[in-house]
């Protein structure tokens, strides 16, 4: 049979990018590559597909205003769009979009050409010039801080924030959240994909099992462990919030009916999606909430604090860097400088 029953658009890709291609495929390898296929859905996180549709959006409004194509787009509307970007003022704050957020858009354009089999213009050096140029630009008026991090006085704060919750399962599970993604220096993602047999309590120690993580997405084995002597231990809480919820498998944390009384149906399916737990977003939400509530401005305060909260007490607690590496799961030393600095 001809390849094109198996995949017009991968042939068409195949030949754009000058690849071996046979001139028939036979239908016998159909299923062996639709298996195969279907492992790209894995390819990046919900969250980031996300942030792409919505960056990729932003860029082809801007080419249909002026009659360009967005895929495959020329080099030189991209740099157009970078200059349009650059410059354009944020009413929240009055500062010009970061050069973070910039090259974020850029890796939506790209990651949408390489899905179509197109060349991507990012990579086109004039391109890389005007992005390397932008980012030694001080004159730039853009956002000069990063979240704060939440430390042993700020925690207090939240969890004393939590406390003031009347129903028994929303503090449980709220106070499970902010110590154990404090303790272990946890992203809001992977707060998010923990399940219980992820938990290994021990008699000094939680262990806590990282299947995938953003400095390890080959699944590695990987592990926290974290003391339940430290102070504002996640040990307690954890056991505390399984017990309260009665959750003996599944994702760890879940979401609550709107009386905050019970916990919602649950159900997943094998691409991890479904209902009833809850999402990188609404732990983002959570913690954003709670700060508010703490008296901590949301805007210097977010996800983000706990994690570089947990760096920073470290740090402050004379740990070395490799015990704090081994706590985070950063694998390059210098990436922590980032993180300590003192908390004013």
């Amino acid at each position: 049979m001809s390849g094109n029953r198996i995949s017009p658009i991968l042939n068409d890709t195949v030949a754009k990018n000058g690849f071996y291609q046979e001139n028939e495929l036979p239908l016998s390898i159909l299923n062996d590559f639709e298996s195969a296929a279907k492992e790209t859905r894995y390819e990046i996180s919900d969250n980031t597909r996300r942030v792409y549709r919505s960056s990729f959006g932003i860029f082809s409004a801007y080419c249909g205003s002026h009659g360009l194509s967005s895929l495959p787009a020329d080099p030189r509307s991209v740099i157009s769009f970078i200059g349009h970007q650059k410059d354009i003022y944020q009413e929240s704050n009055g500062h010009q979009l970061s050069t973070q957020t910039i090259n974020s858009r850029l890796a939506a354009i790209r990651f949408f050409h390489i899905q179509a089999g197109s060349p991507s213009p990012t990579e086109h050096p004039l391109v890389i010039r005007v992005m390397r140029g932008l980012m030694r630009n001080q004159n730039r008026i853009v956002s000069d801080y990063d979240q704060q991090p939440i430390m042993y006085d700020e925690l207090e704060l939240l969890l004393q924030a939590i406390d003031e919750r009347k129903q028994n399962l929303t503090r449980k599970r709220d106070k499970a959240i902010i110590q154990l993604g404090f303790q272990g220096g946890f992203r809001r993602s992977e707060l998010a994909n923990i399940k219980v047999n992820h938990l290994s309590f021990l008699r000094d120690k939680l262990k806590v099992r990282l299947p995938y993580s953003k400095s390890n997405q080959q699944g590695q084995r990987e592990w926290k462990v974290l003391p339940k002597e430290e102070p504002f231990s996640a040990f307690d809480a954890i056991k505390e919030w399984l017990f309260a919820a009665d959750i003996k498998e599944g994702h760890l944390f879940r979401s609550l009916t709107r009386d905050g009384h019970q916990i919602r149906d649950y159900q997943v399916t094998d691409a991890n999606l479904g209902k009833g737990f809850l999402r990188g977003d609404d732990i983002y939400q959570l913690i954003k909430r709670y700060c508010n509530k703490a008296g901590l401005d949301p805007q210097y305060y977010g996800a983000h604090s706990l994690r570089s909260g947990c760096v920073t007490q470290l740090h402050e607690n004379k740990k070395d860097h490799l015990y704090i590496m081994g706590r985070t799961g950063h694998t390059d030393p210098r990436s922590l400088n980032h993180y300590l600095k003192p908390n004013e």
